[in-house]
C-alpha cells in the first residue's frame, strides 16, 4: 500500500518516484508496441541503417494511446509489485488528470468535421437538453420543487 494507518505516504522520493517512473516508462513502450504493430516501421535514417517493417494488423485501428493505458494498467496492477508498493496515489490522481487531458485534447484535434455540422451540434445540444429536461421533470415531480427551480 501507498499510505500507512494515518495516511501519509510510504518510502522515500526515490522510491516513489520509481514507481511512477515503471508504469510511464511501461506506458510509452506499450503505445511504441501498438505503432509498430498496426503501422509498421520505417526508419531510414542514422547508422543504424534502413529498418523495414511491415504492419502486422492491418484490419483494425487502434491509436497507439489505447496501447499507452492498456500497458499502463498492467504495469499498475500486474507488474514490478516491488516498486508498487511506494506508488503515490495522490500525486498519480493528478498525473492521471493531466494525462486524460492530453488524450482527450489529442482525440478532439484529430475530429473531422466537414460535411457534418448539422449532426455534430444535434449531437452536441440534444442529449444535454433531453437530460437536463428530465431531471427538472422527476425534480417537479418528486421533490414538488418550483419550475425556476428545477431549470438552476
Amino acid at each position: 500500500m501507498t499510505t500507512d494507518d494515518d495516511g501519509q505516504l510510504t518510502g522515500t522520493g526515490g522510491q516513489q518516484f520509481a514507481a511512477v517512473f515503471v508504469v510511464v516508462l511501461l506506458s510509452v513502450l506499450g503505445g511504441i508496441f501498438v505503432q509498430i504493430l498496426l503501422k509498421g516501421v520505417d526508419f531510414t535514417s542514422g547508422k543504424v541503417g534502413p529498418i523495414k517493417m511491415k504492419p502486422l494488423l492491418t484490419s483494425i485501428e487502434i491509436p497507439p494511446l489505447v496501447g499507452m493505458i492498456i500497458f499502463g494498467c498492467l504495469a499498475r496492477n500486474f507488474l514490478c509489485a516491488e516498486y508498487m508498493d511506494h506508488y503515490p496515489e495522490k500525486y498519480a490522481g493528478w498525473i492521471r488528470s493531466g494525462c486524460l487531458s492530453v488524450i482527450l485534447l489529442r482525440g478532439g484535434m484529430e475530429l473531422d468535421f466537414k460535411g457534418k455540422g448539422l449532426t455534430v451540434v444535434l449531437l452536441t445540444l440534444c442529449p444535454q437538453n433531453g437530460e437536463a429536461a428530465a431531471v427538472a421533470l422527476a425534480c417537479r415531480w418528486l421533490f414538488n420543487l418550483p419550475w425556476p427551480l428545477c431549470f438552476a
